[in-house]
């Protein structure tokens, strides 16, 4: 007999977005194409190897052969003289997958959320704003998105014993992970990609992405609790009233489950808290936020210049605020051996998580230099000027108000058709964030847009995983997702407009 855990992980092979191998793969090609017919140019370049806006001049293309596409994606994991290794990125992403697999394997995620809706069942406002708010922290720390139905299958049983509707449940997730994702403050999949092609640091820009996750928080949070309320006062307007009694029976409560968490699970919960709490203050540019702001840089000096404690620890201590993809790393490195430990796990079991995690995110790191191969073979072509130099006399040309808002709507398309956070930023960063500078626009603000128009499709969008595995496993017809929410993400496209706006005011 199927369970509904089968069922939904039969829908969710079968809901698959385009593969982001062969998308790429073909923007390689047709960026090889191009070179043997764009001209080749150059620009006069800054201190910081950026180009000068109003410097470009022609120069002699060289066309990039089968050869130049084969070997793109190699150059681009590697690095050369001209393109930074991404395999430090890749490194990232495969390390991150080793921690969520420790956190996952020790049952404390899910136990937690579990108790979390069952200690607040009695208040349904109190409860959604809370389930919400956890969903938005997995996704703005983690990326949360494919795994969004195993959450679900979690809340629906209390959220329908309650006398809402499966609609609630969906809402939860999708729009409380998405707008997580939205705001990626420290999320290395979509922010740490971003930001590491765009040549800057994930810190930058943090401050407004966390104002921006606050404020999406409370806007998804009330707009679900007003919908619930409405259902509340008269179920019949629900759009799943016709099946309400089907889905009393299908996700029934469970009454002898043992939600009790062990003293273990306790100190890894605590454990993966303190991992992003420490990833957040780490990453936080204090010192160019306020010049007077050296409290880690003196710290550090401090423990560094200590005749044997700073030998024991090592004289390249780098301070918080300073942290990048190295750091990241081995905090990450730290954080899954010690929550080992904690579990009582051996070593060898350790260890071997750290191999299963990593191997499950594969995929994901391998997308990463393959996509480098596009910013490889336009550089080898001498086309990258070119293009600059295009998008700088038409797109960058517009006042940044505009610039901005019309690159949230290319995103958004973009993002429609490529939802993968890897695949989207790899694919078109490279040549965005030139663009922002041309247009007097921070690299910071091209990846806020980035994440803002990914979380939007991912709430609405049919090539969206979580909304299509979410919609079927609770019985919830697509169409009838778009037109119950439509309008709500069209608020959030409002939203997301002024905090641009306001992001280059500052």
């Amino acid at each position: 007999m199927k369970t509904k855990e089968d069922s939904s992980k039969k829908e969710k092979k079968q809901l698959k977005s385009p593969n982001a191998y062969v998308i790429i793969f073909f923007i390689i090609l047709a960026v090889a194409i191009l070179t043997w017919i764009i001209p080749g140019g150059q620009y006069d370049l800054d201190e910081n190897g950026r180009a000068i806006g109003g410097t470009y001049e022609l120069a002699k293309a060289n066309p990039q052969g089968l050869w130049d596409v084969i070997i793109a994606p190699i150059i681009g994991m590697v690095g050369n003289k001209t393109i930074s290794a991404a395999i430090v990125i890749s490194l990232n992403v495969l390390l991150f997958g080793s921690f969520l697999e420790m956190m996952e394997t020790s049952g404390a995620i899910g136990l937690f959320l579990k108790r979390v809706a069952i200690k607040n069942q009695n208040n349904y406002n109190l409860l959604i704003v809370l389930l919400t708010t956890i969903m938005a922290v997995f996704g703005t720390v983690q990326g949360a998105y494919e795994e969004g139905f195993v959450y679900l299958l979690m809340f629906l049983p209390i959220i329908l014993a309650l006398g809402l509707d499966t609609m609630v449940a969906v809402m939860i997730v999708v729009f409380g992970t998405q707008a997580g994702c939205l705001a990626s403050v420290v999320n290395p999949f979509a922010t740490g990609i971003a930001s590491g092609i765009a040549g800057i640091s994930p810190g930058d820009g943090m401050i407004l992405r966390i104002v921006i996750l606050i404020v999406m928080v409370a806007v998804v949070s009330t707009y679900i609790c007003l919908y619930a309320k409405k259902i509340k006062a008269d179920p019949s307007k629900s759009p799943q009233f016709y099946r309400r009694d089907e889905d009393l029976k299908e996700f029934a409560v469970a009454t002898q489950e043992d939600l009790s968490m062990s003293r273990r699970q306790k100190g890894v919960l605590g454990m993966f808290a303190g991992t992003f709490a420490i990833l957040i203050v780490s990453l936080v540019p204090w010192a160019s936020l306020h010049p007077s702001w050296t409290f880690f840089k003196d710290f550090t000096t401090w423990i560094t210049e200590m005749p044997i404690l700073g030998t024991v620890l090592g004289k390249s201590l780098v301070p918080f605020g300073d942290w990048y993809f190295n750091e990241i790393n081995a905090l990450l490195i730290v954080s899954t051996i010690i929550s080992g430990f904690i579990m009582g796990y051996k070593i060898d079991k350790t260890i071997n998580i750290i191999i299963k995690g990593a191997g499950a995110l594969i995929g994901t790191a391998f997308i990463i230099p393959l996509a480098r191969g596009i910013q490889v073979i336009m550089d080898g072509g001498n086309v990258t000027p070119t293009i600059l130099h295009f998008g700088e006399t038409t797109l960058s040309s517009l006042p940044p108000m505009v610039f901005v808002i019309v690159c949230l709507v290319f995103y958004l398309v973009m993002a429609s058709f490529i939802p993968s956070s890897t695949g989207l930023a790899a694919a078109t960063m490279s040549i965005m964030a030139p663009l922002a500078v041309f247009a007097g626009v921070k690299e910071e603000i091209m990846v806020d847009i980035y994440l803002m128009a990914l979380g939007m499709a991912k709430m609405i969008m049919p090539t969206s995983i979580v909304v299509m595995t979410c919609t079927q496993a609770a019985h919830v017809n697509y169409g009838t997702w778009v037109k119950t929410n439509w309008k709500f993400v069209l608020v959030l496209f409002a939203i997301c407009s002024v905090f641009l706006l306001i992001g280059i005011l500052l």
